[in-house]
């Protein structure tokens, strides 16, 4: 039962009448729903309407076998949502779980307490820290985004060959508003992203461009040679919109860009392995 309803109906038992008016659209199905099985009544009253008690007891029990009836203070914001709407998305998480890998010992700080990411990643396959609101986690060794998991998981093998150091973070699809506003805090490392190199990869490398205007973006040494023979067509006929990258101004993305329109074709970031 949605919360609104529940206090709705707690005021209801208090007075005993209220106006149509007092309902809120969250819980006017509800309260509608308990009207028609005759435990509320509704009459019209002017050019509105009124809502009366017709069960006592049988709102009483309702109220007393539906919810959560303990205190919410220590609840997860998750939590409290199901307790207090019964829909965890409701409820906005002020973590972040950020996914890493790395190639080499890196260094990552938070409030003073210094974390080997390398050792977990050898001993575990992949490392992964929950950012929360009181965190200042840190690092000055380089970051290289990922969007596939692949590069994630096969990390070492991937960025041997890129011939890149550092830590690995993966994004999935696009790089959210809450990571992107935490990378801005990341200010003494390098960053470079390797998208996809498709319309969606270009998009959101400008995207985060904006937000972050020292990172660069991956351009293969063997990019033509790599479109010839590994792309898809598929990939560059998109429906996504070319506006943004048609206009941009930056060198990187037009590189990349009339490479994809000179091929005809899209290329996976896993692609990378692929140098003879």
């Amino acid at each position: 039962m949605e919360n609104s309803s529940r206090q709705w109906l707690l005021k209801l038992l208090k007075i005993g009448r209220l106006t149509s008016s007092s309902v809120s659209k969250t819980a006017l199905p509800e309260i509608n729903r308990i009207k028609d099985q005759g435990f509320i009544l509704w009459e019209r009253s002017g050019s509105g309407g009124v809502y009366t008690l017709a069960d006592k007891a049988a709102i009483q029990a309702m109220l007393k076998s539906t919810g959560y009836h303990g205190p919410t203070q220590s609840l997860t914001s998750k939590a409290r949502a199901v307790a207090l709407h019964g829909d965890a998305h409701k409820g906005k998480d002020d973590t972040l779980l950020i996914h890493l890998s790395a190639t080499k010992k890196v260094s990552w700080q938070n409030n003073g307490a210094a974390v080997n990411i390398y050792k977990i990643v050898q001993d575990c396959g992949m490392a992964a820290i929950l950012v929360r609101p009181e965190d200042n986690w840190q690092t000055s060794d380089p970051i290289a985004l990922v969007e596939n998991m692949d590069l994630l998981v096969h990390a070492t093998r991937y960025f041997k060959k890129i011939n890149f150091e550092g830590s690995i973070l993966y994004y999935r699809g696009w790089v959210s508003k809450r990571t992107c506003s935490w990378l801005k805090t990341q200010g003494k490392a390098h960053m470079i992203m390797f998208p996809d190199y498709d319309l969606v990869g270009l998009k959101n490398y400008l995207f985060l461009k904006k937000k972050l205007p020292n990172i660069k973006i991956n351009i293969p040494e063997n990019l033509s040679d790599l479109l010839k023979r590994y792309g898809r067509a598929e990939k560059l006929n998109s429906s996504t919109s070319r506006k943004i990258i048609e206009q941009t101004k930056d060198t990187d993305v037009q590189k990349i860009y009339s490479q994809l329109l000179k091929y005809g074709v899209g290329l996976d970031q896993e692609s990378l392995m692929l140098t003879d």
